[in-house]
């Protein structure tokens, strides 16, 4: 297992790994705002384009990944932020296309298509009051969270979204004085709203609201947090055990259970009253439970770089800080060392700062293996986004798009009894030339107690003999039959031939 690095800044793309050297880098890319680039499964990378109303397509997986464009899919705008909503179906785990594609602009103008027929299902026109720096899907596509510069944040029903004509949010949350630059979600096993919300501001404080609707009746603001500089992203530890925020100053960490003395610990979420704590730079010789005491916390730094966006390993032991200058250092969380640096294969000065980053853990190509089938999956084409709204009279039909249905594999060390069927199995098929299917009958004791072993070539059954009699006389009504039809047919061949003659001489 390893992780795909997909970063872009104002002018580049870059697609690398967290564990290896290889790097490469997108043509005719170049992402000016943050957050305008999503997956589409793990094969397809979609990146709105700075200053044009176009979405490039690249492949960065499979057999006909390219660094070229795969495709263009052309705007009635230009798009800022970009977020797609997968099928949340349990019958549609292989789809190719998700349900929805997302687009924001910076008039704050939210766009919704339905990606398997290209039909635009809304144009929310001022969803935010100024530009929306950030989408987000949660809960398996039941819900949307966006953020904006106009200081709010804003949580969609999905289903609000496609059906309404002019959808109204769920819940609006206006703490913030200032934009709201980046949010996160935790992890919620639940099919309905829950888990936390962090999000940060340029207003200097990071806010955790509680997301749990069977305990409250809107999001509930837990705690926050004030930093000493304005807060540009975000990034949540896998297990949900730290926050990093980063900006102009650095990156820290804030862990959710703070030690306060010999086995003290503080819950900083704790949901009993909202909180206020000051967050300062752990110096040596500070005493986290004198601080604590008076509303202080003391936080670890991981790097000075001036960060832009933050993403965490899927362990949780590597975090990925993108800076101003285009690059992407990967730092220990615990030696707070970087462990590799990956930057875009242009100078410096040209690059611009991280506008977004990717992290996707992908399985290592098995091509080799016993159970690699080296099959070449067929691409798919994303249709065109239509730029008129589609008409919701009466119902429609909701389309996606999935790949064929393949059989499982099977490890010889997982059953070999199953993996020597499978084997079988698959031999057999190839063995089934042109329209002769063999066969294996397999005989009781009875009817191999029949057989003649000195010439068993000759040996007949009596259950064969009672066959072959049957077919001969069925084979000989068939002939009667045939012998009579014919007969039939020449006598009145003769009588129409006979009145077509006389007919002609009248």
């Amino acid at each position: 297992m390893d992780e795909q690095l997909i970063f872009s800044t104002n002018t580049t793309c870059t697609v690398g790994s967290l564990h290896s050297p290889n790097q490469t880098n997108l043509k005719q890319c170049s992402n000016e705002f943050r957050n305008g680039s999503c997956l589409v499964g793990s094969k397809y990378l979609l990146v709105a384009q700075a200053r044009k109303a176009l979405i490039n397509v690249y492949r960065i997986e499979g057999s006909g990944k390219r660094e070229s464009v795969e495709q263009r899919l052309p705007l009635p705008e230009t798009v800022n932020c970009l977020e797609v909503v997968e099928n949340n179906a349990e019958q549609n785990g292989n789809s190719q296309l998700p349900y929805l594609l997302l687009a924001s602009t910076s008039s704050g103008k939210l766009y919704v298509w339905e990606m398997a027929s290209g039909n635009l299902l809304t144009v929310k026109a001022m969803a935010h009051y100024q530009a929306i720096t950030k989408i987000r899907s949660i809960i398996q596509g039941k819900y949307v969270i966006t953020s904006g510069a106009d200081a709010r944040i804003m949580i969609w029903q999905t289903v609000d979204l496609v059906s309404q004509q002019d959808p109204k949010p769920l819940f609006t949350l206006h703490d913030h004085t200032l934009a709201v630059t980046d949010f996160e979600v935790s992890n919620a096993h639940s099919s309905q709203l829950s888990g936390k919300l962090f999000t940060v501001s340029h207003d200097m404080t990071m806010r955790c609201y509680d997301l749990n609707m069977d305990v409250f009746d809107k999001p509930q603001l837990l705690t926050t947090f004030t930093f000493p500089f304005p807060l540009e992203c975000i990034t949540l530890d896998p297990a949900d055990r730290a926050c990093y925020v980063g900006g102009a100053q650095g990156v820290y960490a804030l862990p959710f259970y703070y030690p306060i003395g010999d086995r003290k610990v503080a819950n900083l979420l704790s949901s009993d009253s909202s909180n206020i704590l000051s967050c300062v730079e752990q110096q040596p010789g500070d005493k986290n439970a004198d601080l604590f005491t008076m509303g202080k916390v003391a936080l670890a730094k991981i790097t000075n770089a001036q960060t832009s966006q933050l993403a965490c390993s899927l362990e949780g032991s590597l975090l990925v800080v993108g800076d101003s200058l285009g690059k992407c250092t990967v730092m220990d969380v615990y030696s707070k060392q970087p462990v590799k640096e990956i930057q875009a294969i242009v100078a410096n000065e040209t690059a611009g700062e991280v506008t977004s980053i990717i992290l996707n853990p992908v399985n290592v190509d098995n091509s080799n293996s016993l159970l690699g089938d080296g099959k070449t999956q067929s691409g798919f084409k994303i249709p065109n986004l239509q730029k008129n709204v589609f008409a919701r009279e009466g119902l429609h039909d909701i389309l996606f798009q999935i790949e064929d249905l393949q059989d499982s594999k099977v490890a010889p060390l997982d059953d070999f009894e199953a993996y020597l069927d499978q084997v079988a199995a698959e031999e057999g098929t190839f063995a089934q030339l042109g329209n002769v299917v063999s066969t294996v009958k397999v005989m009781s004791e009875s009817e191999g107690a029949n057989r003649n072993p000195e010439n068993p070539d000759t040996a007949q059954r009596p259950a064969d003999d009672g066959e072959l009699l049957t077919m001969k006389a069925t084979v000989g009504q068939l002939t009667g039959a045939y012998k009579e039809l014919r007969e039939m047919y020449d006598k009145l061949f003769q009588e129409h031939e006979s009145l077509r003659s006389t007919l002609g001489e009248n």
